[in-house]
């Protein structure tokens, strides 16, 4: 079985974006994600390469913001 890869970035989505790391599985990426947000806060999302869409997001560079994780 073949498992799909996701590149993890920080940033906003387009030029900004700035590429962490790639990871097996869009449940271990978006986890990987949480735990990178929660280490420093900001902007991050997973990326599909094969679909070229962001499938999950999150924000938590504001105290008060919504920390919720978007799916795409």
């Amino acid at each position: 079985m073949l498992i799909s890869k996701y590149d993890i970035f920080s940033g906003k989505f387009g030029d900004e974006a700035m590429w962490i790391e790639m990871v097996e599985g869009l449940g271990p990426a978006t986890a990987r994600m949480k735990d990178l947000a929660a280490g420093a806060p900001g902007r991050y999302f997973v990326f599909c390469t094969t679909t070229h869409r962001v499938l999950a997001s999150m924000d938590n560079s504001e105290p008060n913001r919504d920390h919720e994780v978007k799916a795409g």
